[in-house]
């Protein structure tokens, strides 16, 4: 394997891995965090 694929690939697994761990952070739910918590616009 070349240079540039791997860099390629490294940059791509990368960046899955930082958009995975910003939406674990950022949505309680992924968590499984309090479902039971009514929230605006939904209804029960």
């Amino acid at each position: 394997m070349n240079m540039g694929a791997v860099i390629m690939l490294g940059t791509l697994f990368g960046l899955m891995a930082l958009i995975y761990a910003l939406v674990y952070y950022l949505d309680p739910e992924a968590r499984g965090g309090d479902r039971d918590t009514p929230r605006e616009g939904r209804s029960k």
